[in-house]
């Protein structure tokens, strides 16, 4: 018990001293933002080695990204919920609570996840008719997308791992977990994709598992460093709680059912785009690609958003929530800035990173041009959700997000016959935007701050949460 109080006393002083708050985000948001980072080079490493084998599987893993992203967003619904709720917890002195949520929720991470991939492995054949992909494209994407399902737990298991430390506070031990999952991938991604003298060379499968095994590792170190500074009980400790189910699924199912509904959406933008060939493809997967650091600095910065505005509201100091979401929006817009000239003046350079595809080249460098256009609307889209989450507020980003994200299918149907692959850009770009500007406008309305945190020793003995009383 003496490392968690060691622990939590640091912790605790850090974001009760007297910082400005500009340190103070900083503190929290600096480690958050090279982690989102870190974490987004597992789609950078396997996208440039894919690439390496050709277009045909470069345009496969994009559809198998996409295909990813909605798997992730329902299994790392209750990563989402445990972020809002320790941090909560933490803000208000609850840590028993916090321990006993996080240790319910690691468990249940393991179980949902396996369920969600036993229901979806059995769609696929269904999406790629959607998608309307040719039979070379399905099996390059079966290649990498079986196996990533299967293997699924591994990528869960972390995300539930490190939303434990950030909601306590601690955004550095992610960074590290993180940095050494991409460490692992980037030696063992060229390895297991082309092999040695044939020995080790599983192609599209490989990249999959290169990911999985990565993950697996800094998920076991990372449980280990719970279970030292005691964040976390003994598994054999668990203890079904429908309570605690119940208040992290209020938090992250809304959260979830966004980022699946606009993996869908993608499904179907995807049948726009595939009509342009393994050209529309893989340059879609590009432009994914080419704007990931400013998007994973947004998320970044909305990781600290969550946290903050957490502990803040957690503590009963409503205003304060208010105004430190402001200033990471501030900072965000900032550094977002700066990035959107970078991919407008080298638009094709960073293309060329990816492919030697002249034609995938001019469609990937045209969107772009177009993304680095509306990129701050991004940030503001994915800062205030990450504020929202922190309140317990996740109505509004999913309201938002799959409106805009929905009317992308018919402003793609109109646009495309009008400007080809670049109408497709545009209609994903400017529901963006409108994302961004609607987001932005909910939030500074307020009514997130009439949320209260609900699990709450103060109110409820710890025994009647644990028995879902």
């Amino acid at each position: 018990m003496n490392v968690l109080y060691s622990f939590n006393n640091r912790i605790t002083k850090i974001l009760t001293s007297k910082l400005s708050d500009n340190r103070l985000i900083l503190f929290i948001a600096g480690p958050a933002v090279m982690q989102t980072l870190v974490k987004s080079s597992f789609s950078l490493i396997d996208t440039y080695w894919v690439g390496k084998l050709g277009s045909a599987e470069l345009a496969a893993i994009t559809v198998a990204n996409f295909l990813i992203w909605g798997a992730l967003a329902l299994g790392e619904m209750i990563a989402t919920g445990t972020n809002s709720l320790v941090a909560q917890s933490k803000g208000a002195e609850e840590i028993e609570t916090g321990r006993q949520i996080s240790t319910t929720n690691l468990i249940n991470t393991f179980f949902m996840t396996i369920l969600i991939s036993i229901c979806i492995i059995p769609t696929l054949p269904f999406l790629y008719d959607i998608i309307n992909i040719d039979a070379e494209q399905i099996i390059f994407t079966d290649q990498y997308l079986i196996t990533f399902l299967i293997g699924m737990p591994c990528v869960t298991l972390l995300s539930t791992c490190t939303a434990i430390f950030r909601g306590n506070g601690d955004t550095k031990t992610p960074f590290y977990l993180l940095t050494t999952a991409v460490s692992l991938n980037f030696a063992l991604a060229p390895l297991l994709i082309f092999g040695i003298n044939g020995f080790l060379q599983y192609g599209m499968a490989g990249a999959a598992l290169s990911t999985l095994v990565s993950y697996l590792t800094a998920f076991i170190i990372g449980y280990y460093l719970l279970r030292k500074r005691n964040l976390v009980k003994r598994f054999s400790e668990y203890e079904f709680s429908k309570k605690i189910i119940k208040h992290t699924l209020k938090i992250g199912l809304p959260v979830s059912l966004n980022g699946l509904a606009f993996s869908l959406i993608y499904v179907f933008i995807s049948s726009f785009v595939a009509d342009y060939g393994t050209v529309g493809l893989a340059a879609m997967g590009i432009g994914h690609r080419s704007e990931a650091i400013a998007y994973q600095i947004s998320v970044g910065l909305s990781l600290a958003a969550t946290i903050l505005v957490g502990q803040n509201i957690g503590a009963g100091n409503k205003d304060r929530a208010e105004k430190l979401a402001w200033r990471i929006f501030a900072l965000g817009m900032a550094s977002t800035a700066v990035f959107c000239v970078f991919l407008f003046i080298f638009s094709a350079q960073i293309a060329a990173i990816f492919t030697t595809d002249a034609n995938v080249i001019i469609a990937a460098s045209d969107l772009n041009k177009i993304t680095a256009l509306i990129l701050l609307f991004s940030a503001a889209e994915v800062i205030f959700s990450g504020a929202f989450s922190g309140a317990g507020d996740t109505t509004p980003p999913v309201v938002i997000g799959f409106t805009f994200n929905i009317i992308r299918i018919p402003m793609c149907a109109l646009f495309s016959p009008i400007w080809g692959l670049n109408g497709i850009w545009i209609a994903i770009c400017l529901s963006v935007a409108l994302k961004g500007i609607f987001i932005t406008y909910w939030f500074k309305r307020g009514k997130w701050k009439e949320r209260k945190f609900e699990l709450s020793e103060k109110k409820e003995n710890i025994i009647q949460l644990v028995d879902g009383e």
